[in-house]
């Protein structure tokens, strides 16, 4: 079940944190992407180091991988969906280089928030400079996912 930019609005999105563990467990991967629960809120923005404004909960979801939950919390330069791998340049570094070409880096504006690579521009043309983020067995950005452990009670 892929769907990395969808959100599931299932059971287990709308319950409790318990029925996202169970979920999780009971179906090992999922990569379908699920609103966190009001109840997984705060504990996932402080696990990420988040501050999550209370107008945005939307920016936090969660996935099941190996049978845990994994949590992400969206923003900035941080994306939850799945990451680009490609070394293939967007339409908009292109552009950016043609305008800027001895930029030593093409924003993120530019490059797409989901890339796993940082650019420079080599004259017209957007180069690699080195993969800046790495990737789970899921495809998703490692450093942007953390397992989500509930508190002891």
């Amino acid at each position: 079940m892929s769907g990395a930019g969808a959100l599931w609005t299932g059971p287990a999105a709308a319950g409790p944190v318990e029925d996202a563990l169970a979920y999780c467990r009971s179906v090992g991967d999922n990569n379908m992407i699920n609103a966190v629960p009001p109840d997984m809120l705060e504990q996932t923005a402080k696990k990420l180091g988040v501050t999550l404004p209370a107008n945005e909960p939307a920016r936090a979801v969660w996935r099941c991988m190996d049978g845990a939950v994994m949590v992400c919390i969206a923003g900035g330069r941080r994306f939850c969906g799945r990451a680009d791998t490609q070394v293939v340049p967007s339409p908009e570094a292109r552009k950016y280089c043609h305008d800027n070409p001895s930029a030593v880096e093409v924003p993120s504006w530019a490059t797409g928030r989901d890339t796993i690579f940082a650019w420079r521009c080599e004259g017209p043309e957007p180069i690699v400079s080195g993969a800046v983020r790495s990737v789970d067995k899921r495809g998703f950005v490692k450093e942007y996912w953390q397992a989500y452990k509930p508190d002891a009670q």
